[in-house]
């Protein structure tokens, strides 16, 4: 698989030599077809008691994305993704436009729920997502999935836009477990620039069972809820602060045999980021922006112990193609066996083509 990795690697550097740009390829059979590539690369001082060295460069994730048009109502895309020792389809699906007020996505993509994990990491204001969103992707809670969503956007004032979906439930292309996972979600733009957003997702886990009459056992369903804010506002013609914040509860099912009919334990998890960005527009440099960025995970509403997260981040952002992000992460747990406090140090450089 590392050969694979260094294969890839040179596909897109080879790529790069003769395309310095977005490609745009149309035929009889696409209005638009557009190629893309990526690369993070990054260099990291850890924190803490860790492994030796402490001190590394690592190639974060690369890959390319292709953009495609069918027709005035069908497009879609596809992203291939390598990370050190893996190569993995990211996205992979279709979106029909099927009236104005109604779309339908289906293929893989990120569930809707959780807006840590909706949001790309270039939008994010730092390098990493939240552990939310960490949290709630081992819970299946969130991210990619294979599966269909309708989106409903009615496009009047105060009503908001649904996203409805079904997926498999489970990270494997086949579901081992014939259970399948709902998500729906709503968004309302409000005035002055805020945006409020609403979430819910249930799932259940199966698994054979010769001891019972359809040779087969289910779990309950197991759910989690949450609500979004987000804010946006310009100073001045430089000057915008961004702020986003995030609250969700649900049913920590990896606590627990769910399947025997264990109740899972509630748990708990927020996070917030504040950030100023100041456009300057010049040649070599577009923009600068400096984000705080706070979260918090409690696997057990219970019990008093916790994960903290706090970020700074101070990124440089040259339009096209080049981003450079430096970044101090403090991992402050409380009450949590064989955690300690430790700050990591990260400078990542993001080339976009």
């Amino acid at each position: 698989m590392k050969y694979a990795g260094i294969r890839v690697l040179l596909i897109l550097l080879i790529t790069v030599q003769f395309s310095q740009a977005d490609v745009d390829i149309e035929n009889s059979k696409a209005d638009r077809f557009t190629l893309s590539t990526y690369i993070r690369m990054r260099f990291s001082e850890f924190g803490g008691a860790l492994t030796i060295p402490d001190r590394s460069f690592s190639i974060e994730s690369a890959g390319f994305t292709a953009d495609f048009k069918i027709s005035r109502e069908i497009n879609g895309q596809l992203q291939l993704e390598t990370r050190p020792d893996n190569i993995f389809i990211k996205d992979c699906y279709v979106l029909w436009d099927a009236f104005d007020f109604l779309s339908v996505r289906a293929g893989r993509f990120k569930k809707p729920f959780c807006l840590n994990t909706l949001t790309s990491t270039r939008n994010l204001q730092t390098v990493n997502h939240s552990i939310t969103h960490r949290k709630l992707s081992n819970l299946l809670y969130s991210g990619r999935d294979i599966g269909s969503v309708f989106i409903l956007d009615p496009g009047i004032s105060g009503l908001p836009e649904l996203s409805l979906g079904i997926f498999n439930g489970s990270p494997d292309p086949v579901n081992q477990d014939n259970e399948i996972q709902y998500a729906a979600r709503a968004e309302f733009d409000l005035l002055a620039g805020i945006t409020i957003g609403t979430d819910f997702t249930s799932l259940r886990f199966g698994e054979e069972d010769y001891e019972t009459p359809d040779a087969y056992t289910v779990s309950e369903r197991q759910t989690a809820f949450g609500g979004d804010m987000q804010f946006e506002t310009e100073f001045s013609n430089e000057f915008s602060l961004l702020l986003r914040s995030e609250f969700i509860r649900g049913d920590n099912w990896a606590a627990a045999n769910v399947i025997t009919g264990d109740a899972a334990p509630g748990f708990q998890t927020w996070w917030f980021t504040g950030g100023i960005n100041w456009k300057i527009d010049k040649p070599s440099l577009e923009n600068i922006s400096a984000a705080v960025s706070l979260a918090s995970w409690k696997p057990d509403r219970t019990v008093d112990s916790r994960e903290d997260e706090l970020a700074v981040t101070l990124t440089f952002d040259t339009g096209t193609p080049l981003t450079v992000r430096i970044a101090a992460l403090n991992h402050r747990p409380h009450n949590i066996l064989f955690e300690v406090d430790r700050t990591d140090y990260i400078l990542e450089a993001a080339l976009d083509l």
